[in-house]
C-alpha cells in the first residue's frame, strides 16, 4: 500500500507465494488478492487488523484470479477454474460462502467489476468473440452484451465512481499490440484515448474523486504505477523500483 502521492509505501503480504491482483473494498477495510503457489486461491486481508480474514476456497479449485468487491462491499466477484476447466466468473460472500456461477463454461471469462453506483451490472472480460473484449451483464449473469468495439483486444475494465464511464486497456488493432488507456461512455459506447503509444499501458483504476486514474506503464523501461487526470494530462510516476507493479 501507499499514499495517493506515492509516499509511505509499505508491504502487506509475506511468505513463500506470489501475491497479485489486489482489490480494495469500498470502505477500505479489506483487500482481496490472489495467491499463486502455496495456498493458491483468493485471500482477504484487513490492513487495520493486520491479519488475514477467512475465505473458503473450493477444494476442486485449479486457479483463481481477478477478485473485486460488490458495490456494497458485502460480496466478492472473482474468476476461478474448477477441475482444470476455463476461468468463469463467480459471486460469493466475502468469506467464500454461497458461491454462485454467473457465466457459462464455453469460453474464458474474467475481470468482473460491479458498477459502484447501481450495483446491478457487471463489466467483465471474455474471449467468446475470439479476441478478449469487454462485456456487460446483469448481476445475476443475464443480459450479456459486448461493450468494446470488437477490434484488437480490450481488458482491465474499471468503473468511474458515478458509474457512467469505464476506463480500460485496448490495443485497438492487433498489428502492433500496443496497449493504451481509454475511457468509454457506457451509454453511447464512445471512447476517448488517454495514453498514446508510450510503452505498454494497462490496469487503469479510478481514484475515489473520479478526477484521477492510476495505471501501470512500462514507458520508462520497467513496469511502474502512474497517475494522471481523467483527461490524460498531468502524468506522474508514483513507484520507482525495478519490480513490476499493478495498480488497484
Amino acid at each position: 500500500m501507499m499514499d495517493a502521492d506515492g509516499n509511505n509505501q509499505r508491504q502487506l503480504t509475506h511468505g513463500g507465494s506470489n501475491f497479485t491482483q489486489p482489490s480494495v473494498s469500498p470502505d477500505g477495510s479489506k483487500v482481496a488478492f490472489v495467491s499463486v503457489g502455496l495456498g493458491a486461491g483468493i485471500h482477504i486481508y484487513s490492513p487495520d487488523l493486520r491479519r488475514e480474514l477467512p475465505f473458503a476456497n473450493r477444494k476442486d479449485l485449479s486457479t483463481a484470479g481477478a477478485p473485486s468487491f460488490s458495490a456494497d462491499g458485502k460480496q466478492l466477484l472473482f474468476a476461478q477454474s474448477i477441475d482444470g476447466r476455463g476461468l468463469q466468473i463467480f459471486l460469493a460472500n466475502t468469506d467464500g460462502s454461497g458461491q454462485r456461477h454467473l457465466t457459462e463454461p464455453n469460453t474464458i471469462n474474467t475481470e468482473p467489476k460491479a458498477n459502484p453506483k447501481s450495483g446491478s451490472e457487471i463489466a467483465f472480460v471474455s474471449g467468446r468473440s475470439l479476441h478478449e473484449q469487454i462485456y456487460l451483464m446483469n448481476v445475476d449473469g443475464t443480459g450479456v452484451e459486448r461493450l468494446s468495439a470488437g477490434t484488437g483486444e480490450a481488458s482491465n475494465p474499471s468503473w468511474h465512481p458515478k458509474g457512467q464511464y469505464l476506463a480500460f486497456a485496448w490495443t485497438r488493432g492487433l498489428a502492433n499490440n500496443a496497449w493504451n488507456i481509454f475511457v468509454m461512455d457506457v451509454a453511447s459506447q464512445q471512447s476517448v484515448q488517454l495514453t498514446h503509444d508510450e510503452g505498454k499501458n494497462e490496469n487503469p483504476v479510478w481514484a475515489p474523486d473520479g478526477d484521477h486514474l492510476v495505471f501501470m506503464s512500462n514507458r520508462t523501461g520497467t513496469s511502474q504505477i502512474w497517475t494522471m487526470q481523467a483527461d490524460g494530462t498531468n502524468l506522474r510516476q508514483l513507484t520507482t523500483r525495478s519490480e513490476e507493479h499493478t495498480s488497484e
